[in-house]
């Protein structure tokens, strides 16, 4: 019970509630990304529908991410720009995104056609990187459009809709399409991957904070065990 033994019951205490409290905060992140798992997969087995109709279709903008779109139009070379700080297999790279006009909903879509490695973009000729020209049908991942405040340019990175439908002056869709009908076994831009959905490691995490926390708990009384009886033995 002296000052600095008490001292160092608060602080075992103070990890004990931390250690138990980061371990919990893992088991919630676990249960958000099992939820989050849960509805890609399920969104992934719906049928593919026209994008125009699933902006018709759902109020919220989140009810249709995730699910497979189609669009039919013409790719605008002149509204193209790149994402930058990407990376897929281990190899940096950006994404290249290209504004799609739908021929009978006239709408204008943000479409992610890809990835180029970092080697190829710097060195190709701007004019290999162009979209493919006349009527293409577009089959895609519909994705979220994300904040970026860097601002305009040809790199960006995110794909921030609001800053683009600013940019080109047009009225973008409200989400992205991520293109994935590409055939590109050795062609550019090479097709993004899906979603990942493994669960991560928040569980290992969780455990290993919890180990931590039992530690305390077993170690620190087994501790002053030791220290009482010797000072007993002293005495």
């Amino acid at each position: 019970m002296r000052p600095s033994w008490i001292i160092s019951h608060i602080l075992v205490c103070a990890l004990v509630v931390s250690t138990f409290t980061l371990g919990m905060w893992q088991l919630s992140r676990l249960d958000e990304r099992q939820s989050y798992n849960s509805i890609v997969a399920s969104r992934f087995e719906q049928p593919v529908e026209q994008l125009s109709d699933l902006l018709q279709s759902f109020e919220e903008e989140s009810d249709i991410l995730y699910r497979v779109a189609e669009v039919s139009g013409e790719f605008d070379p002149s509204k193209q720009i790149y994402v930058v700080n990407r990376s897929q297999n281990g190899v940096a790279g950006v994404h290249v995104v290209t504004v799609l006009e739908t021929l009978e909903s006239s709408l204008f879509v943000a479409i992610n056609r890809g990835f180029i490695p970092r080697s190829v973009y710097l060195e190709a000729n701007p004019e290999d990187l162009s979209p493919p020209t006349g009527k293409v049908d577009v089959i895609g991942l519909v994705i979220a459009g994300k904040k970026d405040d860097r601002g305009y340019g040809d790199e960006m990175a995110e794909i921030d809709l609001e800053v683009l439908s600013d940019y080109w002056q047009i009225d973008l869709t409200s989400v992205v399409l991520q293109r994935k009908d590409l055939d590109a076994v050795t062609g550019i831009p090479i097709p993004l991957l899906p979603p990942d959905l493994t669960e991560g490691p928040h569980l290992s995490y969780a455990v290993q904070w919890f180990i931590f926390m039992s530690i305390a708990l077993i170690g620190y009384p087994l501790v002053l065990r030791k220290v009482s009886k010797e000072t007993v033995e002293i005495t």
